[in-house]
């Protein structure tokens, strides 16, 4: 005789793999912002740095906006990092879970995040 699983239990299978997704692309998201946040701020305090160098300012002023930059540059490759991570992990999460969460809103946006940062880890 053929077992069927009960019904309930697919459920439930279903509803933890969209959880799964939901936050892992939630993670992938929030990573992918803060590296954008972090490259902008670094482009910014650049040209800080360069404009109090042009003006010829305190030498301690001038290490001190170059401590900040150092600082948001060391971020950005610890960003990378976790976006790397954060990336292998969705990616394992839809091939785990894509059978479960098919035609789901989830699933299409953690594919669509994917596509979106695959580009970004390839700099």
């Amino acid at each position: 005789s053929k077992v069927v699983a009960p019904l309930r239990l697919v459920m439930a299978d279903n509803k933890e793999a969209l959880r799964a997704l939901k936050i892992k692309t939630g993670v992938m998201t929030r990573v992918k912002k803060e590296l954008v946040m972090y490259q902008k701020e670094v482009t910014s305090e650049g040209a800080k740095l360069q404009a109090m160098h042009d003006a010829g300012r305190d030498s301690h002023d001038i290490k001190q906006q170059d401590q900040v930059l150092g600082e948001s540059t060391m971020m950005i490759g610890d960003c990378k990092t976790r976006m790397e991570n954060a990336f292998n992990d969705l990616l394992a999460a839809v091939d785990e879970h894509g059978a479960d969460a098919a035609e789901s809103a989830e699933l299409a946006a953690a594919k669509a995040i994917l596509d979106e940062v695959e580009p970004m880890l390839e700099l």
